[in-house]
């Protein structure tokens, strides 16, 4: 094939001779796939069947195949379609249910939270009143020298220890129901996140009010 001459992007200004029979042919082409239709009836196929000597019940299973291989295809889209929605709805769900775990899961972090920190409130309340009556009872020990033996001073050393006994038990109970709330679920979690206290001694452990 000789070489044309071509400006740009447009039609070259002189064909050879040895490019005439190719442009014909492609320009043929090019009029035949404009000419054509889209689509073909069965009737059209058949015709081109019998200009071909092709019977026309081997044309119409080949119809029937290709029949059944489309509404196969459609079958199989819809499928798709319906397993891919079920997927979003499945995912949406899972979204609402995880944002409403989370909620859940905030709430119950924030009232656990909340009873945690009443219940150590208490409990510090109730060592300060340990404290007091501890204090009351070693200023009465120091005085005991002081006191007029017999028994009445028994009696207000005895109340003394009495009091201290009183407050000690009360303290213990606080300080147990606490602990029980710290080491459960999901007030555990709630407390390691927070720095709230994981447990507190009870009487028995502690050495200094």
């Amino acid at each position: 094939m000789s070489t044309t001459t071509r400006t740009g992007r447009g039609p070259p200004k002189d064909v050879a001779y040895d490019d005439v029979n190719e442009l014909i042919a492609t320009a043929t082409r090019l009029m035949q796939k404009d000419a054509a239709p889209d689509t073909l009836t069965p009737d059209d196929v058949r015709k081109i069947g019998e200009e071909l000597d092709i019977p026309a019940r081997y044309v119409d299973q080949a119809l029937e195949a290709l029949s059944r291989r489309r509404e196969e295809q459609a079958r199989e889209a819809q499928a798709k379609e319906r397993l891919a929605r079920l997927r979003r709805a499945r995912l949406r769900r899972g979204a609402w249910v995880g944002a409403a775990v989370v909620g859940l899961l905030a709430v119950s972090g924030l009232v656990a939270r909340n009873g945690l920190t009443t219940t150590l409130s208490d409990v510090a309340r109730q060592r300060a009143q340990v404290r007091n009556v501890v204090e009351r009872r070693e200023s009465l020990r120091a005085r005991q020298d002081t006191l007029t033996p017999g028994l009445a001073r028994d009696a207000e050393l005895a109340g003394a220890d009495n009091r201290v006994a009183i407050e000690q038990r009360r303290y213990d109970e606080r300080a147990a129901d606490y602990n029980a709330s710290a080491t459960s679920f999901p007030t555990g979690w709630v407390v390691r996140l927070t720095g709230l206290p994981p447990v507190l001694p009870l009487s028995s452990e502690v050495s200094t009010w």
